[in-house]
């Protein structure tokens, strides 16, 4: 029989360091969205939190270094949910991909991630080691999560055989281009992000399939 192990419930000092890490991770995410990562401030994010800049430096060590967990906290579950999805999905691939593209499709219609995105995509040339996190923890993870499917569905032979030769950008920007446009132009030309997302998915099945 195996033997139980107790771990210990973290003590009421642990929480209160986790619940301020939380804090200023909340707070850091309104800052750089709002004022961009170049214009945004320690002290707005320690205002916001409500503790002083100096606390800030006890469990970041950088601007930089509290972006990237910004990020980890704001994208890594969705990413990692998504992988252990895609795994474990045992229909065709024109199922998985349909459900895999209608959830990020819903994933960027949340409130803070466009405006994330649109930021990382405005400094990122300024800031090669943040576009160099942000390139190997998402947009590499995603892009083979969607060359996998592809490459199911060649395999199956629901998908034609060079299907695997488009970019995945071509497949990926219309995700990022709906996601951004209500945030921009919702007061002069919104769009219906299910329907939107229905024509997208649509778009790449169509480009996909053997004729």
């Amino acid at each position: 029989m195996s033997k139980v192990v107790n771990i210990p419930a973290p003590g009421k000092r642990e929480l209160q360091k986790e619940a301020r890490r939380s804090a200023i991770i909340d707070a850091a995410l309104e800052v750089f969205t709002s004022q961009g990562f170049t214009a945004a401030k320690l002290d707005d994010v320690a205002v916001r939190a409500g503790i002083g800049k100096g606390t800030i430096y006890l469990y970041f060590d950088s601007k930089e270094s509290l972006f990237e967990e910004v990020v980890r906290r704001t994208l890594f579950p969705g990413r990692d949910a998504a992988q252990s999805f895609v795994e474990g999905f045992e229909g065709s691939a024109a199922e998985l991909l349909t459900i895999h593209f209608s959830g990020v499709h819903a994933f960027m219609q949340s409130e803070k991630l466009p405006p994330m995105l649109a930021m990382i995509m405005g400094e990122a040339m300024r800031f090669p080691q943040l576009s160099q996190f942000f390139y190997d923890e998402i947009i590499q993870p995603s892009h083979k999560m969607v060359l996998s499917i592809i490459r199911k569905g060649i395999d199956s032979g629901e998908f034609r055989d060079d299907a695997d030769g488009i970019f995945v950008q071509i497949l990926m920007a219309p995700v990022m281009h709906g996601s951004i446009w209500n945030r921009q132009f919702q007061h002069l030309a919104p769009i219906d992000p299910a329907e939107y997302s229905r024509n997208h998915i649509d778009f790449i099945l169509r480009a996909l399939r053997k004729n």
